[in-house]
C-alpha cells in the first residue's frame, strides 16, 4: 500500500492588495556576506520570474510588484560554490506569498527557518496552516501505523481496507473545514486556495461553481480565480449527466478508432500509462469487470498517457495486464489530446459512458465500478 497522502494546503492567504506601489522584501540571515547570495523566485502569472542580490553584513533586499497575491520561493546560497547540475540537496529555501507588502524575514542562521513579519498575507497562511496540522497530523499517524506493521500485514487487504476506511473519513473532515471557512471568509484569498484545493479529480463542477460564485469578486477575477473558473469550465464538459466530447485515436495498429463507435453500449473510458504503478494496481479489476460484463454490453476503451519513446513498454503493459479490449493513444504524455480535452490531471482516471453517450460516473475503481456495474446490468436484466 502507498502512504496515505493529501497534499497540506499551500499558498492560502487573505487577498490583500496594498495601497503601496510594489512591494520589498528585507532578509537578515545571521552574518552572512559575499559571496553569499540570495535568490527570489516569483511564480508570478503563470512566469517564473528570477531575482538575485548579494547578501551584506546578513542582510537583502528585493522589490517588485504583483498584481494579486502570488507563490514565492526565496534561497540563500552560504558560498560561491556552482550548483551541480541536477542536485538539489543542501538547499537552504522558505516558501511564501508575495503580495504589495513591506515584508520581512529574520533568521539566525538559515533562511528556511526564518520568522516572517509585517505580511498579513503571510501571517494569515500560518494561521490557517495551524488550524489545518491536527487533522492532517491523523494522516501522518496512519502511515506511521502502517510502517510499523509486518509485511505480511502490509499485504492484508482486510487490513489495508481498514486503513482507505480512516483515511475517508479523515478526508471528510478536512474537506468540511476548508469549505467552512470558505463560507465564512468568502473575501479572504485563502477561501480561494482553500477552493481550489477541493477541486480533485472527480470533483462535482456544477456544485463548486455555485460555491466559487459565492466569493467576492476580487478573487473571482484575480489571476488565480480566472484560472479556477476555467478549470470549472472544462469539468464541466464531462460532468455526469452531459454529452461525453468525442475524439479519435489510433490503436496499437494504427487503426483510427473514435469513441463515438462505442455508441449502443456502455464504455468505461479508461485513461492510464504503462509507468502509472497506481493504473497497473487497478487493471486486473478492470480485466475482472471486462469478463465479467462484456457480453452484457459493456466495453472499455483504454486511452494511453505514454510518450512516443515508450510504446514499447506500453504495448508490453497491455500484454502483461491481461487487457484485451482497445486501445488507444496518440504517444503525446501528458498533452495527449483526448486527455487535454478530458482535463485529465492524474491517472487513473474513468468516464463510464452509457449507451446513448452521456457520462453516467467518473473515477470509478475497485469496489465503485463493481457496485455501479452490478446495479447497471442488474437494472437491464
Amino acid at each position: 500500500m502507498n502512504k496515505i497522502v493529501l497534499s497540506m494546503l499551500a499558498g492560502i492567504a487573505p487577498f490583500c492588495v496594498s495601497a503601496q506601489n510594489g512591494y520589498t522584501i528585507k532578509g537578515q540571515v545571521g552574518k552572512l556576506n559575499k559571496p553569499a547570495k540570495a535568490f527570489l523566485l516569483v511564480h508570478n502569472e503563470g512566469k517564473d520570474q528570477l531575482d538575485s542580490t548579494y547578501i551584506v553584513n546578513g542582510k537583502f533586499e528585493f522589490k517588485g510588484m504583483v498584481n494579486s497575491p502570488m507563490a514565492a520561493t526565496l534561497r540563500v546560497k552560504h558560498d560561491g560554490k556552482p550548483d551541480e547540475p541536477g542536485k538539489r540537496t543542501g538547499f537552504d529555501a522558505k516558501a511564501l506569498l508575495v503580495d504589495n507588502e513591506n515584508i520581512s524575514l529574520v533568521a539566525k542562521d538559515s533562511i528556511a527557518h526564518a520568522v516572517i513579519s509585517g505580511s498579513a498575507i503571510n501571517a494569515e497562511n500560518d494561521k490557517v496552516t495551524a488550524y489545518l496540522h491536527p487533522i492532517y497530523n491523523k494522516y501522518e499517524a496512519l502511515n506511521n501505523e502502517f510502517a510499523a506493521q509486518p509485511e505480511a500485514k502490509k499485504q492484508d487487504r482486510a487490513y489495508i481496507q481498514t486503513l482507505e476506511d480512516r483515511a475517508k473519513v479523515i478526508e471528510k473532515e478536512i474537506y468540511t473545514a476548508k469549505m467552512g471557512y470558505i463560507q465564512k471568509n468568502p473575501a479572504q484569498y485563502m477561501a480561494l486556495m482553500a477552493f481550489n484545493s477541493l477541486l480533485g479529480p472527480d470533483f462535482n463542477a456544477i456544485e463548486m461553481e455555485k460555491v466559487f460564485g459565492g466569493l467576492d469578486e476580487s478573487l473571482r477575477t484575480s489571476y488565480f480565480g480566472k484560472q479556477i473558473a476555467a478549470k470549472i469550465q472544462t469539468v464541466k464538459k464531462t460532468q455526469e449527466g452531459v454529452e461525453a466530447p468525442d475524439f479519435s485515436q489510433p490503436d496499437a495498429d494504427g487503426k483510427m478508432v473514435k469513441l463515438s463507435d462505442y455508441r449502443g453500449k456502455y464504455v468505461l473510458l479508461d485513461f492510464w500509462a504503462s509507468w502509472c504503478a497506481p493504473c497497473r494496481r487497478e487493471n486486473p479489476n478492470l480485466v475482472k469487470a471486462y469478463g465479467q460484463y462484456k457480453d452484457k454490453g459493456f466495453e472499455i476503451l483504454g486511452v494511453s498517457m505514454d510518450k512516443a519513446a515508450d510504446k514499447a513498454k506500453w504495448l508490453k503493459a497491455i500484454e502483461d495486464d491481461k487487457l484485451i479490449w482497445k486501445q488507444v493513444g496518440d504517444l503525446k504524455g501528458w498533452d495527449n489530446e483526448a486527455g487535454v480535452l478530458y482535463e485529465i490531471k492524474a491517472i487513473p482516471m474513468n468516464f463510464l459512458i452509457d449507451p446513448n453517450g452521456k457520462i453516467i460516473g467518473k473515477y470509478l475503481r475497485g469496489e465503485e465500478l463493481d457496485k455501479k456495474l452490478a446495479e447497471i446490468f442488474k437494472n437491464k436484466s
